[in-house]
């Protein structure tokens, strides 16, 4: 896991497809949206897979986000990828434009 329970962190950099092609490297790189915000799975209170089976996508033990967010809010709305397969970080990212901030 990359969160404790209970917080959450901004990532600054892209996270997400699409993927391009670094020149530098020759690696493909995630180019999505900057400032997802990070959870713990278990943090992801009320959110449900996305009603597209396809984007529920995974390998041998969970989702793999990478054909982009995965699960979705009560009202329907697409709003988070949930990471949860065994040869990856186990975490939830909101997407920055779908919530709020609440203080």
């Amino acid at each position: 896991m990359r969160m404790p329970p209970g917080t959450f962190a901004v990532d600054p950099d892209p996270s997400g497809p699409p993927y391009v092609l670094d020149e530098s490297s020759g690696f493909l790189v995630e180019s999505g949206l900057s400032g997802t915000i990070v959870l713990n799975p278990a943090d992801g209170l009320g959110l449900e897979e996305h009603p597209d089976i396809a984007m529920r996508r995974g390998y041998c033990c969970g989702m793999d986000g990478e054909w982009g967010p995965n699960l979705a809010c009560k009202c329907g709305a697409i709003i988070a990828t949930l990471y949860s397969d065994c040869y990856q970080v186990q975490e939830v990212r909101l997407q920055p434009d779908a919530v709020e901030r609440c203080e």
